[in-house]
């Protein structure tokens, strides 16, 4: 009889899954927290892959070392293949949770132990990713409990797992609205890391021939042969030029040529932007199609500025000295350069759009260039324009820059410092001429653009250092607008809280959430280096993750926290019974407040429920289920 379990991953490469793929980043922080709560019972946790492969352990460490004897370790294969019926391999072979007691091991080293094993699955689309599993002694087997906690470790992993697959059609969708910034005519595609059509922009709905706002039945409707250009794109680093085919539902297909940019997130491809060229699609047999993709029509999809005065929130004199300054400005005459400053996420884009929206310029265009965003060979083009057969692959009939695009109304240049030296002294030479040259052009294109433009906090200092030249700066910062951090608006904190939470809330249509007293200190005390987005993000956050009404301390981050969770008050609110609440509440939450099906579930008696919610009730002032 088997004795021990066989290795199949090395250190490195656990590390590899822990740091890059889902379970693994989803599920180690889990493991760690749920970790310290089973310490104390004799008890240990473990995350494996859908192939058995153990990536993570927690818990007791005594236990640890006895189940090391087995290759109950990272590293370790506990498919039910590999080593029969166990608490990893069958959750993973039968597909739903099972309990695996002493002698019922085929390992003879483990038939001293109990466990209790849960499957994870893939929020979208179902499939078993891993399993969990908890472990101890024979002698210490409570199942009611075990079985509870293994399933709130795996719907944690779960949720995190949701939460990062969130991050990337963010990513992915952030992406895409920043290349419309860039190219507001350009049709385009947005494509997920499986190669789905999710999104477009009206003019390529135009181009192929859909409503100016296509469905989403009408965007499934297209099956694009897109995955292989997405990988080939991601692993080149660089957009790629391809020959694409789209098919409709009802048989009918045809070939565009578009580029293929790609979308990464933490090394990761996580999809891409289709750029349409003008030139002629084909159909599927290689013929020329009988119409051309036509560009949109004329000033019909030009950018318009997004946000208002309106939308800027908070009563801090520092934020209220910026809007007085940026109202001054959009109310004058000709709307001088304006240089915003301030550290990421302050809200410097927003400010431009509501200067933008209240001038005169309102219904005239608003292009917004992320220059830090740009590759440094793209720069030049990318602002302003090329001539036909400026270079290899540029277009034979030219292409208009961001300046000739924002003709008429504002041009904003995000982290403006960032640009090559030689850029730099173009720009000084357009805002000095109100002119601009194509590259590979000797003509100039009169210009009617106000500009705006944004940068760090520290462009003073990036004048000394020679990386932002002294007088581009001059010229830019004829009206300078300072954003404040949100460590200086601390009173907008709770405002600002309250807002995005009902935003956030509405667009999942779930019930509102509200911030306890002590998780509302503990914002009110964080320095928020990633400011207003920081915060935005995290609301975002919550609104899918928390259950109930009321976010409490313990769902705040831990770095927010500050070292909640280690010391006396820590302790207490990670113990076993804290935990054992939280799995009560849960359930009760799932069941309607149904106490009974609630014990059901739990296999617990129904005395235990109510003589939680009586003490939950003394500490609170209500017995209801939070």
């Amino acid at each position: 009889m088997m004795r021990r379990a066989p290795t199949a991953l090395g250190v490195e490469e656990i590390e590899t899954i822990l740091a890059r793929e889902d379970l693994g980043r989803a599920g180690r922080s889990v493991l760690e927290d749920f970790g310290r709560v089973v310490e104390g019972t004799g008890h240990v946790v473990v995350l494996a892959d859908q192939e058995g492969r153990i990536l993570h352990a927690a818990g007791h460490s005594g236990v640890h070392a006895l189940l090391e004897r087995v290759n109950l370790a990272p590293g370790g294969v506990w498919s039910e293949a590999a080593v029969g019926p166990n608490g990893i391999g069958t959750p993973l072979a039968l597909g739903q949770p099972e309990m695996v007691f002493g002698p019922e091991h085929y390992c003879q080293g483990w038939q001293s132990f109990f466990c209790c094993g849960f499957p994870i699955r893939d929020p979208a689309s179902g499939r078993i990713l891993g399993a969990v599993d908890i472990t101890g002694p024979l002698s210490k087997a409570h199942p009611p409990m075990a079985v509870a906690l293994t399933l709130s470790i795996a719907r944690w992993v779960e949720r995190n797992l949701r939460v990062l697959g969130l991050e990337r059609s963010n990513a992915l969708l952030r992406s895409f609205r920043e290349l419309e910034r860039r190219w507001p005519t350009e049709p385009m595609l947005l494509v997920d890391d499986a190669g789905k059509i999710v999104d477009m922009n009206s003019p390529a709905a135009h181009a192929l021939g859909l409503s100016s706002a296509p469905s989403p039945t009408q965007i499934a409707a297209l099956a694009p042969e897109l995955p292989g250009h997405v990988r080939e794109a991601s692993e080149s680093r660089g957009p790629r030029e391809q020959t694409l085919l789209l098919s409709w539902a009802d048989g009918r297909a045809r070939t565009v040529d578009g580029r293929v940019e790609p979308v990464t997130m933490d090394g990761r491809a996580v999809g891409s932007v289709v750029v349409v060229s003008g030139r002629l699609p084909r159909t599927a047999a290689g013929r020329a199609a009988p119409r051309t993709i036509d560009p949109p029509p004329a000033g019909g999809h030009v950018l318009r500025s997004r946000y208002s005065f309106a939308d800027i929130l908070g009563e801090s004199p520092a934020l209220q000295d910026a809007l007085r300054l940026a109202r001054a400005v959009a109310r004058g005459p000709g709307l001088k350069p304006v240089l915003i400053l301030g550290e990421s996420g302050t809200g410097k884009e927003v400010i431009a759009h509501a200067i933008h929206s209240e001038s005169e310029r309102a219904d005239k265009p608003f292009v917004a260039v992320n220059c830090g965003a740009l590759p440094r060979e793209l720069v030049e083009s990318e602002l302003f324009g090329y001539a036909s057969g400026a270079f290899t692959g540029a277009r034979r009939e030219g292409q208009a820059g961001k300046f000739e695009a924002a003709q008429g109304g504002t041009v904003f240049l995000d982290e403006v410092d960032s640009m090559p030296m030689e850029v730099q002294a173009k720009l000084l030479r357009v805002i000095e001429t109100s002119e601009v040259v194509r590259l590979g052009s000797t003509k100039p294109i009169g210009l009617d653009v106000a500009i705006m433009a944004a940068s760090g906090p520290d462009a003073r200092r990036r004048v000394e250092e020679g990386m932002f030249r002294l007088d581009l700066f001059h010229r830019l910062s004829v009206v300078e607008i300072v954003m404040p951090p949100l460590r200086e608006r601390r009173g907008d904190i709770p405002l600002l809280t309250t807002v995005f939470l009902d935003r956030e809330c509405a667009e999942l249509r779930r019930e509102p959430l509200a911030l306890s007293r002590e998780a509302a200190d503990l914002l009110a005390a964080f320095d928020w280096p990633g400011n207003i987005r920081e915060l935005q993000n995290l609301c975002a956050r919550w609104a899918i993750t928390v259950s109930g009404r009321e976010i409490r301390s313990e769902d705040l981050p831990a770095h927010i926290r500050g070292g909640a969770g280690s010391g006396p008050k820590g302790a207490l609110r990670e113990s076993l019974r804290g935990r054992e609440d939280t799995i009560i509440r849960q359930t009760l939450l799932e069941t309607g407040g149904h106490v009974a099906e609630a014990a059901r579930r739990l296999a617990i008696n129904k005395t235990t429920i109510y003589r939680r919610m009586k003490r939950w009730g003394s500490q609170k002032g209500s017995c209801s289920v939070p």
